[in-house]
C-alpha cells in the first residue's frame, strides 16, 4: 500500500499548493545593525505557490533565472549557457 502524497503549504497564503509550479525559497537576514562579518540564514526552505510567486512580482520582483544541469562526469550542477537552452 502506498502512501498518499501530500501537497505542501504555501509558506505565504497557507493554502495547499496545487498548481503545476512550485517555489522554494531560502530565507536570509539582512540589515541586522552590528552584524558586520556575520550572516544569517534559516536552514529550511520556505514554500511558495504560483499565485503568491506572481504577486511579489507585481509587486516589483524580477527574477533572475539560471538554469543548471547535473554535470554527468563531475557530478557536480553547471549553469547552462543561454546559447544551450535554445538548441
Amino acid at each position: 500500500m502506498t502512501k498518499p502524497k501530500i501537497a505542501n503549504i504555501c509558506d505565504f497564503c497557507a493554502k495547499p499548493i496545487d498548481s503545476e509550479m512550485e517555489y522554494s525559497l531560502q530565507i536570509n537576514q539582512k540589515g541586522k545593525k552590528g552584524s558586520k562579518g556575520r550572516f544569517t540564514k534559516a536552514d529550511n526552505k520556505a514554500d511558495m505557490c504560483h499565485p503568491c510567486f506572481l504577486e511579489i512580482c507585481k509587486n516589483g520582483y524580477k527574477p533572475d533565472w539560471s538554469t543548471l544541469v547535473k554535470n554527468a562526469d563531475t557530478g557536480k550542477w553547471d549553469i547552462l549557457d543561454e546559447q544551450e537552452k535554445l538548441d
